[in-house]
């Protein structure tokens, strides 16, 4: 004689046995794991060259204001274009590097004409690191050139030009660095 199985109550073993399947799955303990494999793969597929030449650089990049550019000459070469010939100095070693500035505009402002310039080519700034600057290019009553060089909101002046001028410091040690 076979016994009677309450319907109610083999519905209920089963569905104890379909959950205690679905926990002894291999696949649940992954569960929410799946960030570090993709943070893993990303630094992968990172080229490790890239990373290198920007550590390299970081460490090459100067530690503070005792780096700062000469500028070795200031030249008008047409109503559009000027020269600017950079020295970079940092811990005795020195970089020339030309960069053209293209005029954008003028405005006169008390007594002074500023020559709105675009740098067309990159420049290191202060501390080693490359970037593009925009600023000003003043000009007083007498047409000699006095100049101003935006890397960040502080303005740095340029030293007034001689008949024979001596470098000219661009980039200032920055107390606000």
């Amino acid at each position: 004689m076979i016994p009677e199985v309450d319907s109610s109550s083999s519905v209920r073993e089963r569905t104890k046995i379909r959950e205690g399947i679905q926990l002894d799955t291999p696949s649940s303990p992954w569960r929410g794991r799946w960030w570090p494999w993709l943070v893993f793969g990303c630094l992968c597929l990172w080229p490790a060259g890239a990373l290198a030449a920007n550590w390299v650089e970081l460490a090459a990049t100067a530690a503070g204001p005792e780096a700062y550019y000469d500028a070795d000459s200031f030249e008008r070469i047409n109503p559009e274009l000027f020269q600017i010939t950079i020295k970079w100095v940092h811990n005795e070693a020195s970089k020339g590097q030309t960069i053209e500035v293209r005029r954008q505009s003028r405005l006169p402002v008390d007594r002074y004409e500023d020559l709105a310039y675009s740098v067309s080519s990159p420049v290191l700034d202060c501390w080693g690191k490359q970037s593009r600057s925009t600023g000003f290019v003043d000009y007083d009553t007498s047409g000699q050139e006095i100049g101003r060089l935006v890397q960040t909101p502080t303005w740095v002046p340029w030293a007034r030009r001689s008949p024979n001028p001596p470098d000219q410091e661009i980039c200032r040690r920055l107390s606000n660095r």
